[in-house]
């Protein structure tokens, strides 16, 4: 008898645990960007929110080779970004993925206002503005 008094204490203590920890996870999530949220056209930016003159799309209807489907402007002048030549993209955790046509890629962390900067840590700064 005292040992199903103690498992009955311990029950609804144990699911208060797992209801927390199931709000914690989903309240993260809530946070973190969808496909669907990133979907659309961006102005490109370099460092010091310069504009290059260069407009990308994310669309979520077509697949290419490397996920959903990146496309840039042809009127795309800025070297670098021509070089990277994104055709793919998805959000992994929350950050957004960008895919180059030679298969490498950079990971972009949204900000308060909306952009999306690249990891600092990957090279020169560039941002996605939406338009």
């Amino acid at each position: 008898m005292g040992q199903r008094a103690i498992l009955s204490w311990r029950r609804p203590r144990w699911i208060w645990l797992v209801l927390v920890a199931a709000a914690s996870v989903s309240a993260s999530l809530a946070h973190a960007a969808s496909s669907a949220e990133a979907a659309g056209r961006y102005s490109i930016l370099r460092e010091g929110d310069k504009d290059t003159g260069c407009m990308l799309t994310l669309e979520t209807r077509a697949r290419s080779r490397a996920g959903l489907k990146a496309q840039l402007a042809p009127a795309c002048r800025d070297n670098g970004v021509v070089i990277f030549d994104p055709i793919g993209w998805s959000v992994d955790r929350g950050r957004l993925v960008l895919t180059a046509r030679k298969g490498h890629k950079a990971h972009f962390d949204k900000d308060a206002d909306g952009v999306w900067r690249r990891d600092a840590k990957e090279g020169k700064a560039l941002g996605l503005r939406p338009i």
